[in-house]
């Protein structure tokens, strides 16, 4: 039999101090400040959580014996997924972390060529997030004053 230990310092010694109306705050997860914003993904590229409404999904594939990204951007496509925002940049860095492969468990390096054409059609600017928001401890983004 296992004990739990239950002194100070504790998960348990926590939750029940600050159910008690201690000054320690609950280790338990917050729920989301606006639940309206629907579901929270993580960008493979920067790493950083957004709605998922803004970021782009990609499928993994083999084309020709290869592993390919291939961009889904109605979120609709069988197989596992991961999730990118609509920038160059995130993307860069996803290649150079070799984030795409890792994300989407496929072996080898991965032909994102199809991602990067979908990215230079839309021309869309890259996301703001990083010069006017930044990342709390307990990674909620608050807006710069």
């Amino acid at each position: 039999m296992t004990r739990r230990r239950s002194g100070p310092g504790s998960d348990r010694a926590t939750l029940v101090e600050a159910s008690q109306g201690g000054t320690e705050p609950s280790t338990r997860a917050q729920p989301p400040e606006n639940p309206s914003d629907g579901p929270v993904r993580t960008c493979i590229g920067c790493r950083s959580t957004a709605p998922r409404s803004v970021l782009l999904r990609i499928v993994g594939s083999e084309v020709d014996g290869r592993p390919t990204a291939v961009p889904d951007p109605a979120a609709v496509r069988p197989g596992r997924g991961a999730w990118l925002h609509r920038d160059r940049g995130c993307l860069e860095l996803a290649v150079r972390r070799k984030a795409a492969g890792r994300a989407l468990r496929l072996p080898g390096a991965v032909d994102l060529s199809a991602v990067h054409l979908l990215l230079d059609e839309a021309g869309e600017p890259p996301h703001e997030e990083r010069a006017t928001a930044r990342v709390q401890p307990n990674r909620k983004w608050v807006d710069e004053v």
